[in-house]
């Protein structure tokens, strides 16, 4: 590139002489001035460069597989998000979606049928609760409102019932050899009375007893029925929560890998571009890494520069105006601008640095890949 500038300087300076004598030998020449001659002083830094796509992709596949249909052809101009190939599988991994959804919805359930059946168990625990107060209430009244005999007054209800049934059993005994007399007998009547009486006492001692047992049993279920309630309010058993939740998030990971992986079944356009390679065919095994396809934006081109130099980079700065030329377009000139400076240099022989260069225009006949020949204007 510098052989051709400087050739064409000569080139350029022999020229200008040629004029400059030719116009001397004519006495009548009118001078031009000095003010209408247009001449850039602005120093500049040159460089080569290539030209390529603002955006521009190599894809793969995430996981091994056989290609299904490869459904571009290079050269396409695609949409976002349009399909451009496709790999076996899809059937296989529909099932896999299927069952881990199914899944999910079991995890779902059964983490709400916790809380569910636990509002179940809560509200019958207090309908228990309710109950056992009420039959509390019921035994007391019972017992309250019993008239205990006199000869029980200093007794408890156990020993009442004791005493009694040995009086009972006394009065039993006494009137057994006269229970077949005449019931005219005075001396039976005597004893059948006193029999009566003691039965009499020993129905009240049991009677008696039983509310008393019956008053115990309310209260133990009362206690037991309050303790459930406790127990239950806070909420569901914390360890079976978590293990529910523990499902229902493990559920969701395997559904969310399974339809992620269903997704890249399709490779697809990230955006809109053009198709600049394809490497594979149908019915071919790829990996993940290997590159498929190559899109990228030739709408949008610009310029990087592949030669310029650690000390002259240094005196560029994003904004500053460039002149463009290429090799395959002689007759175009195109401006543009720095719009980045790399701040690492570029991998190979020599200290270089990759400046990008936005052009103002781009011209119709340009190709990715072209050669880029820049004038940096520079400021001292």
């Amino acid at each position: 590139m510098g052989l051709k500038k400087k050739h064409f300087g000569l080139l350029f300076l022999f020229g200008l002489l040629s004029g400059f004598l030719a116009a001397c030998g004519q006495q009548e020449s009118t001078p031009t001035p000095v003010d209408e001659i247009s001449m850039n002083t602005a120093p500049v830094v040159s460089a080569t460069g290539v030209v390529l796509p603002l955006k521009r992709s190599t894809l793969s596949v995430t996981f091994p597989g056989v290609v299904d249909q490869v459904l571009v052809e290079r050269g396409d101009v695609v949409e976002e998000g349009q399909v451009l190939l496709r790999l076996k599988g899809k059937e296989e991994i529909e099932a896999q979606v299927a069952q881990a959804r199914a899944e999910v919805i079991s995890a779902e359930q059964a983490l709400n049928d916790l809380y569910e059946n636990h509002d179940l168990a809560l509200a019958a625990a207090l309908q228990a609760y309710y109950l056992a107060n009420n039959a509390v209430k019921d035994a007391q009244y019972q017992l309250d409102n019993f008239t205990v005999p006199v000869n029980q007054k200093n007794l408890t209800a156990v020993e009442a019932v004791k005493i009694m049934k040995e009086r009972l059993d006394a009065a039993t005994a006494a009137f057994q050899p006269y229970r077949n007399e005449s019931e005219q007998n005075e001396r039976r009547k005597e004893l059948k009375e006193k029999l009566d009486e003691a039965q009499a006492d020993y129905n009240a001692a049991v009677k008696r007893l039983t509310y008393e047992f019956a008053l115990q049993e309310a209260l133990a279920k009362l206690a037991k029925a309050e303790r459930d309630y406790q127990t239950l309010l806070p909420g569901p058993d914390p360890d079976l929560v978590a293990l529910a939740e523990a499902r229902l998030a493990t559920a969701k990971a395997a559904l969310a890998a399974a339809e992620k992986k269903l997704e890249d079944l399709e490779i697809k356009a990230l955006y809109a571009g053009t198709i600049s390679e394809v490497y594979v065919r149908e019915g071919e095994w790829v990996a993940p890494g290997q590159p498929i396809l190559i899109l990228a934006d030739l709408e949008h081109l610009r310029i990087e520069t592949t030669d310029l130099n650690e000390i002259d980079v240094a005196r560029v700065k994003v904004g500053d105006n460039v002149v463009i030329t290429f090799d395959a377009l002689p007759d175009v000139v195109v401006n543009g601008k720095v719009v980045l400076i790399s701040p690492k240099a570029s991998e190979g022989s020599g200290v270089n640095y990759t400046v990008v260069i936005e052009m103002d225009e781009i011209p119709e006949a340009l190709r990715w890949g072209m050669t880029a020949f820049v004038d940096i204007q520079v400021q001292e």
